[in-house]
């Protein structure tokens, strides 16, 4: 059996004590641990249910995902460790088109209850949601959190109609995500934020981003905003400022929400 089979989750745990929070960690040629008090069970199962969608691809590949365990505050997350490179810029015209490729494969993915959030269920976790961690019960519920956010400047979003349907989302897909092995298989890593959205929160995600991308994230970013059209650019631009403004201002928690309020409300007025 290998190593990350035998160990129990105390000795799983001792291997990570004296690393930093977050890190992920190598404990065997086969396997490595992500782990921190922001590594949740919604992470393990998007890596789960993503690698049995794409691992019979033939463009990208998913970390096999071995086990999840909570032991305190912290979640330890023990997965496939992939050996290998991140792109070069050389590299990066051929592995658009090739992440344009998979994108179009995730929008025939569709969740079956048609309920917003991760993918199998649940929280919304990730960076744009962690001012909140809203669990959505419906597309309208989505629809309620992002207007409630969006200047008043900008129209209100609206997921009904053609078009709008829930799909398979990654909302990481910049260049440090992408792992090239020696005989140049890709692998696509990071599945926090994973989850069943419309498809232009792909594109919102890599707008968010744009401070600290690489060459690649903006040439993908135009690849997808030429894809989606002005409509979607536009439904784009919104979810961003939505995005934005949670991250600026305290919103009064709803029914959905699953972050504690605050005991005390600092900085901007609350909304």
């Amino acid at each position: 059996m290998a190593l990350h089979e035998t160990l129990t989750d105390f000795q799983v745990v001792e291997l990570c004590r004296h690393r930093d929070s977050g890190r992920v960690v190598k404990i065997s040629d086969e396997a490595c641990v992500k782990f921190g008090w922001g590594v949740h069970p919604e992470e393990g199962e998007n890596l789960r249910i993503a690698g049995e969608i794409l691992n019979s691809s033939n463009i990208i590949r998913v970390p096999k995902f071995y086990r999840y365990f909570k032991k305190g505050m912290s979640g330890y997350l023990v997965m496939e460790y992939i050996e290998g490179r991140q792109p070069t810029e050389s590299e990066y015209n051929d592995l658009v088109d090739k992440i344009m490729t998979v994108i179009r494969q995730f929008r025939d993915v569709r969740t079956e209850d048609n309920k917003p959030g991760s993918l199998a269920g649940g929280i919304s976790r990730g960076y744009f949601w962690n001012s909140d961690y809203p669990n959505f019960q419906t597309t309208q519920q989505l629809e309620g959190w992002m207007n409630r956010r969006i200047h008043r400047s900008l129209p209100r979003v609206s997921f009904e109609g053609p078009g709008q349907e829930l799909v398979f989302s990654h909302l990481d897909l910049t260049s440090r995500n992408i792992i090239r092995k020696d005989d140049g298989t890709l692998y696509l890593i990071d599945w926090e934020s994973a989850g069943y959205y419309p498809k232009s929160f792909e594109l919102a995600a890599l707008k968010m981003v744009n401070v600290n991308s690489t060459q690649f994230d903006r040439k993908l970013q135009d690849a997808l905003a030429e894809d989606l059209g002005p409509e979607g650019n536009l439904q784009a631009e919104c979810i961003t400022d939505a995005w934005y403004k949670a991250d600026c201002y305290h919103f009064t928690p709803t029914e959905i929400s699953n972050r504690p309020r605050p005991l005390f409300n600092i900085g901007p007025q609350e909304r």
